[in-house]
């Protein structure tokens, strides 16, 4: 039976876990923390946007609506072996766009769409004013078929999937060098910890590269109380300097409210990007005027520089190491996809899948 170790349990490598206990393969998962998702994937918001995200076409848009598409067979196959609690929104995504020009890029996107197989909505302003009528807006783009989950819950369902299907989990395991890992096959999935792990591999696709491989891009979130919002759809909103908030429900009034544009980098946010967050909520919604806040954090998302995201593939001339990292914003998104592709090569050297145009 042929040995794989993966290094790093974030969504990623807790996915790619699941995914290989399925197959004939003795697998162990090293992680340096002493439980999964402390990193990335804990200040995730698991907003899963791929049919209403603006890109129209191309490789990354192709993974991440297969990814999509994977999604509610996965969660209902996990809840069904582990019972875990995995709170997964299934009523789509509203996106509310301000300038003009998103506004015709997404009515564009909606024939697109159709074409690949993911139903859009354009809503006017009498179904707006209905539905959603504590919104400032006069119209917006809604997608059926996009979704959020919990991002912990989830990875905790699939380490407990996998370790009964026979992975296993190190804990505490921090890992120095590449060289020390006695196995078969080793995936590197750790985010910005792939970083000293990668770096002496890069000298042979990158001449005399010394910055790293993955810079830290921060990404803050807010937990709310709201009692009257009484929101049971996933909101993307565009803020007037064209960056975005995501306002996911959580129920019993609570929500996430998660910022996409990147503050300065720190272990909690500071007092005014919270009132920066909640100002650009409000001027959507003025029920957001009475939040309570419950919590806040931020964390750091690992963005490829120099290379596209995410990265994925076997490593320069180390045909034995396969990389599953640098996913930026779309961790939980690509989650499935960069399973299913790192399964393939794992088994097979290829895949269907255009893992390509992200490998280094």
């Amino acid at each position: 039976m042929r040995t794989v170790t993966i290094i790093g349990c974030g969504v990623i490598g807790a996915m790619l876990a699941y995914e290989l206990s399925k197959a004939e393969l003795k697998v162990t998962v090293l992680e340096s923390n002493p439980r999964p998702a402390m990193v990335a994937t804990g200040s995730a918001l698991g907003v899963l946007m791929a049919a209403s995200s603006s890109k129209a076409k191309g490789p990354l848009v192709k993974l991440r609506l297969a990814s999509l598409s994977l999604y509610d067979r996965l969660i209902d196959e996990l809840t069904a072996q582990t019972n875990c609690n995995i709170l997964y929104n299934r009523n789509g995504i509203l996106s509310l766009l301000r300038s003009p020009e998103e506004k015709i890029k997404a009515r564009s996107l909606i024939e697109i769409r159709k074409e690949q197989g993911f139903e859009l909505q354009w809503l006017e302003r009498d179904v707006i004013s209905h539905q959603y009528s504590q919104w400032l807006t006069d119209d917006g783009l809604f997608s059926p078929c996009d979704r959020a989950v919990h991002p912990t819950q989830l990875v905790d369902a699939l380490v407990t999937a996998a370790t009964q299907n026979g992975v296993k989990f190190d804990w505490n395991a921090p890992v120095k060098s590449l060289e020390d890992i006695k196995s078969d096959r080793i995936v590197v999935t750790s985010g910005l910890g792939s970083n000293a792990l990668l770096a002496s591999l890069l000298k042979n696709c990158a001449k005399n590269r010394e910055q790293d491989l993955l810079l830290p891009v921060g990404g803050q979130a807010l937990l709310l109380n709201i009692p009257n919002l009484n929101l049971q759809t996933v909101v993307n909103a565009e803020n007037e300097d064209h960056s975005d908030i995501n306002i996911v429900p959580l129920g019993n009034d609570q929500y996430w409210l998660g910022a996409t544009l990147e503050f300065e980098p720190s272990e909690l946010p500071r007092e005014a990007n919270i009132s920066l967050l909640l100002e650009q909520a409000i001027a959507w919604c003025p029920t957001f005027k009475q939040a309570e806040v419950l919590k806040t954090w931020a964390g750091d998302r690992p963005r490829p520089d120099g290379f596209q995201s995410p990265i994925l593939g076997f490593a320069p001339d180390q045909p034995h190491i396969l990389i599953a990292t640098g996913h930026y914003r779309n961790g939980v998104m690509m989650a499935p996809v960069t399973a299913q592709i790192t399964r393939d090569l794992l088994l097979t050297g290829a895949s269907d899948l255009p893992w390509k145009p992200f490998s280094l």
